[in-house]
């Protein structure tokens, strides 16, 4: 192109020397149109250079937001497998706890030891709040359509909408219930005084007739089973946010092999 107009301007200085019949006006608006040319293709390899630097800025920042998302699901994943073992746990110390009254006509010391622990275990209370700080980025930033993905954005959105609902209502209810009811009525276990001397070490075993005792504690018995079934509906839950969230970590891994 710059050897054309060179050309170009070369004739024009011939047809300027003395003898020679010009034709300018054609000459001219050739030159003329060469340098808008010119300037178009300059300004189009200036766009283009800037908005390939913007794709690989917007490709990085995309690759931070999937690798955070990532971690994000890693470590929620870790705590709910923790959480629906230590429920499971529960759950199975709470049928220990039954059969002890179904089978048992008293109880030794070790199993009361046994019988002890299993009922402080079940005073253990589990919830689950999942990771929103790259959540919480991704949405302040105002780069929504840096995920692409309207399958990945619709399982990310579905997946926080969930424990939104699961924090709001099943989590606040179990913990309500764990402090105003089940406390108490454990402590009404304690204060039974066969129990406190068996504990204590003063009598070797809880006899039938103590026995006997803690199964007429109504209110202990009905925390027993509203724990039980409150703790298996919260695994049941917490279940089906561990699969959403190993979904999403399948898609991320897809987008970030690309």
């Amino acid at each position: 192109m710059i050897k054309l107009f060179r050309k170009i301007r070369q004739n024009l200085l011939i047809e300027n020397q003395p003898g020679r019949q010009p034709n300018k006006t054609r000459k001219y608006l050739k030159y003329a149109v060469g340098e808008v040319i010119l300037v178009v293709i300059g300004i189009l390899i200036a766009l283009w250079i800037n908005n390939t630097y913007q794709d690989y800025k917007n490709s990085q920042l995309t690759n931070s937001f999937l690798l955070d998302f990532k971690r994000d699901l890693l470590a929620d994943t870790r705590v709910l497998d923790k959480r629906i073992k230590t429920n499971e746990t529960m759950v199975k110390n709470i049928d220990s706890i039954i059969i002890f009254f179904q089978t048992k006509k008293e109880l030794t010391s070790k199993e009361l030891h046994t019988f002890a622990t299993y009922n402080l275990s079940i005073m253990y209370e589990s919830y689950f709040i999942p990771e929103k700080s790259t959540l919480r980025q991704f949405e302040s930033s105002n780069n929504n359509n840096l995920i692409s993905s309207k399958l990945l954005k619709d399982k990310l959105f579905e997946y926080h909408t969930i424990n939104d609902r699961n924090e709001k209502n099943m989590e606040t209810s179990v913990q309500l219930y764990q402090h105003n009811f089940f406390t108490r009525d454990f402590m009404k276990l304690l204060a039974i005084k066969e129990f406190k001397m068996l504990m204590s070490g003063l009598t070797p075993a809880l006899s039938q007739e103590s026995l006997k005792k803690i199964t007429l504690i109504e209110d202990y018995w009905v925390s027993l089973f509203q724990k039980k079934g409150l703790t298996e509906n919260q695994n049941k839950n917490y279940s089906e946010v561990s699969l959403k969230a190993k979904e999403i970590l399948k898609l991320i891994e897809a987008k970030l092999k690309k």
